[in-house]
């Protein structure tokens, strides 16, 4: 049987807007994946370590996603908040990914939701209905994985720079999960020719 497991990842990194012109705030992931492997449930998970025990989240960093087989599926969205003053304006936030250190994946744009009660303060992303990325799972062959995230925001250039990183320090944010292959339909028969045969017996 299969379950949908939809893990937040909550509190990317924390800055004060007195830090700086712009920056990344409580940010929000939903790793959305449909299994019969896939361990745990609906789960919070804290990015950065500034908001330790947020929520009683627990850390997505060096964590394990579960196991998957090859019709799985696994996918990215979320939301972030970001700050702005001193005449800097943020015009975009985006999602990244990658796995194993390779090529990077292509980046999940999040669109404007809502300015919050500071001045400045704003909330922009998809909600786990909305845009995701592809199926992170398409074309894996077996092993273990890393899936590293991190996101950016873009500005105006006013005051700040014009990409703002939030990628612990150019290591980004990662997490593990593990590939393993469908049981062949030899076994599977296998299997049930077994549990005949015991039927039969008793």
């Amino acid at each position: 049987m299969k379950k949908s497991i939809i893990l937040p990842l909550l509190g990317m990194l924390a800055i004060e807007a007195s830090h700086g012109a712009a920056g990344i705030f409580d940010e929000l992931v939903w790793v959305t994946s449909v299994s019969p492997f896939s361990v745990g449930t609906s789960t919070f998970m804290e990015i950065d370590d500034n908001n330790a025990n947020l929520f009683g989240a627990a850390e997505f960093q060096g964590s394990n996603l579960g196991t998957f087989n090859n019709t799985a599926t696994l996918f990215l969205t979320g939301q972030q908040k970001s700050f702005k003053n001193s005449g800097t304006d943020v015009t975009g936030h985006t999602l990244h990914w990658s796995l194993n250190g390779g090529v990077t994946s292509t980046p999940l744009s999040y669109g404007f939701q809502a300015n919050l009660g500071s001045s400045g303060d704003q909330r922009w992303g998809n909600d786990v209905s909305g845009v995701m990325t592809s199926n992170i799972l398409t074309g894996l062959a077996n092993g273990v994985y890393t899936l590293s995230i991190w996101s950016t925001i873009n500005t105006n250039s006013v005051n700040a720079a014009p990409v703002i990183f939030n990628n612990r320090g150019g290591q980004n944010y990662n997490a593990t999960f593990t590939v393993i292959p469908e049981p062949s339909s030899a076994v599977l028969l296998g299997a049930l020719g077994t549990m005949a045969l015991l039927r039969r017996r008793k």
